[in-house]
């Protein structure tokens, strides 16, 4: 058997390339950011002193922000798709434990990215009057099985 195995091929801009992209995000959120800093002085932002632009600022953002929380739950839904398939077909080949806790790892973040989408949210029917949404509640339950999951390889 071990002389089927076959030589891992690291890429080395792989690292640079997925840190490169994350400080492009964060340098494109410093603004938004910036400008949402000088209504979080107080314990609330005091919406009806704002002015009719600046309503329409915060509105603007919030219409960025849910897109682009769209695009990204789509990016990770796609990747982790693929990662349980990956992890799915390690597993029946060597049914390790290790790789069953990576395909539950990988079928978990699937489910925090599909209900922590914006899409789902919308599609469920956002109740404002109901901070007890499940949609509120169900991405941290799959963040805090991620997590198990991770401390039970760690511990292995």
């Amino acid at each position: 058997m071990e002389g089927t195995e076959k030589p891992m091929h690291k890429s080395q801009w792989a690292p640079l390339v997925i840190i490169g992209i994350l400080v492009v995000i964060l340098i494109a959120l410093i603004g938004p950011l910036n400008t949402l800093a000088f209504l979080q002085s107080q314990d609330r932002p005091l919406l009806e002193y704002l002015t009719p632009q600046q309503l329409m600022e915060i509105s603007n953002m919030l219409a960025i922000y849910v897109k682009g929380r769209t695009i990204l739950a789509v990016i990770n839904m796609g990747l982790l798709l693929y990662l349980m398939f990956l992890y799915g077909g390690i597993y029946r080949e060597t049914k390790s434990n290790f790789s069953l806790c990576l395909l539950l790892l990988s079928i978990t973040l699937f489910l925090y990215a599909i209900t922590s989408n914006p899409i789902m949210i919308w599609i469920n029917g956002f109740q404002a009057a109901s901070i007890w949404n499940i949609f509120n509640i169900l991405p941290d339950i799959f963040t805090t099985l991620a997590s198990a999951i991770l401390i039970y390889l760690s511990r292995q």
